[in-house]
């Protein structure tokens, strides 16, 4: 079985840095990017089995890489991960989740439930069922 390749995409290194490492762990392939320009070219450019995004980032939000995501490639599995903001996290996941994604994840996680979103979006985690 080949490992699941995984975009994460978080304007924090240290949240991007720690998902690629629990990731890892669980015998994931993960790219970080702390850019979503950056990332949307990555995802015209190569095919991931998952894109993980936080919604709330300067200059391109959460939403505006989902719709560009959804243009290029709408067979993208996506999901969708906030702490908040000026609102509460549920409401961007809610929104999220109107836009169409595949699963979503408050912060903060642990490493089984980012694992258990995963696999929700239907990605095969090796050594889970």
């Amino acid at each position: 079985m080949s490992k699941p390749k995984i975009l994460s995409v978080d304007d924090e290194q240290d949240i991007c840095g720690i998902a690629q490492l629990l990731l890892e762990k669980a015998g994931c392939d993960v790219v970080c990017a702390t850019d979503p320009a950056r990332a949307l070219a990555e995802i015209e450019r190569k095919d991931y089995d998952l894109l993980i995004t936080d919604m709330l980032m300067p200059e391109i939000d959460g939403l505006e890489l989902i719709n560009s995501v959804r243009r290029a490639k709408p067979e993208q599995r996506i999901m969708a991960i906030s702490g908040g903001g000026m609102a509460p996290r549920e409401s961007y996941l809610q929104i999220a989740s109107m836009y169409g994604v595949n699963g979503v994840l408050a912060k903060p996680f642990n490493g089984d439930q980012l694992v258990r979103a995963v696999i929700a979006c239907g990605v095969t985690v090796p050594g889970e069922s």
